[in-house]
């Protein structure tokens, strides 16, 4: 019998660690590689994230325009090629990490 929750539907492509802060904002990852089409964000501690900029735009996330992101309740992001990840706290500090997903 398996212990802990496992992803059956999805590939781990590639995976990167965000140190988000309260004036981090504009702190962003890599841009979504080619074909993958999910991202899986988690984090270490209350953030909030804004996912955006496969037509070029560079996204800077604030408490009001980030989606929350709680501990141990990861979300799952449709994404485009070219797509970064920005992640914002509203009090301390928080490791945001961002797995792009194949399949």
């Amino acid at each position: 019998m398996a212990t802990g929750r496992q992803n059956n539907i999805y590939r781990v492509h590639s995976s990167e660690n965000l140190s988000a802060t309260t004036t981090s904002g504009a702190t962003r990852s890599s841009g979504c590689p080619a074909q993958i089409t999910k991202v899986r964000i988690s984090s270490s501690a209350l953030a909030y994230v804004l996912c955006r900029g496969g037509q070029g735009e560079d996204p800077t996330a604030t408490v009001a325009n980030g989606v929350q992101i709680n501990v141990g309740e990861p979300i799952f992001v449709t994404v485009v090629e070219g797509d970064e990840v920005a992640a914002i706290t509203s009090s301390g500090t928080a490791t945001v990490n961002i797995a792009w997903l194949d399949g």
